[in-house]
């Protein structure tokens, strides 16, 4: 269980968070705010990347985490099968040769990060932080550049890798993810 208590934290003089309280229990939550609310400012308040001004944030000491972040941090002069071994020491060329076909074109496992277009790394980060072993998987924007069909299919992947973990997405939109326990940022 991750839990944000009274949560506040500002940047310069602007406020991001005010006062912010949220349970993340077993289960699949989309945190659902507008561009610039503190969404992904909550997700680095709980990897521990950011500390609150005010308030706590309380999870397991051991508790692993996978993120795919706002930025897709591949390793762009590599090739997609290395972006995923290189970060997920237990998985097997063949596992991850077999995820990145769910996702991306014939092609891709041995093409570098660098050569796919915007919306098909943003899928070998989604990869990427599914195959990592975890008890907490964070979703970050993963649409983000991803056309309604790629969506779908990408939805579809995290939850049959999901596995039982705790999973946090950030998002505006909810489309595929009406079934997620929703909690707001306002």
């Amino acid at each position: 269980m991750i839990e944000l208590k009274n949560v506040s934290k500002s940047f310069d003089d602007k406020k991001v968070l005010d006062s912010f309280s949220a349970v993340f229990e077993d289960g699949m939550y989309l945190l659902k705010g507008p561009s610039g609310i503190g969404k992904t400012t909550c997700i680095r308040l709980i990897l521990g990347l950011l500390e609150p001004d005010e308030g706590t944030v309380e999870r397991p000491s051991d508790m692993r985490f996978s993120v795919c972040f706002q930025e897709n941090r591949l390793f762009e002069k590599e090739t997609a099968l290395t972006n995923i071994l290189a970060v997920n020491e237990g998985v097997t060329v063949t596992d991850a040769t077999s995820a990145i076909l769910e996702l991306l074109p014939s092609d891709s496992p041995n093409k570098k990060a660098g050569e796919l277009s915007g919306g098909m790394k943003r899928r070998l980060a989604v990869i990427r932080a599914m195959l990592h072993d975890s008890d907490c998987v964070i979703l970050d924007e993963p649409f983000t550049g991803l056309d309604d069909e790629a969506r779908a299919k990408t939805i579809s992947f995290i939850r049959a890798r999901l596995n039982g973990r705790l999973l946090i997405v950030t998002s505006h939109d909810e489309r595929g993810l009406e079934d997620l326990s929703v909690v707001n940022i306002d």
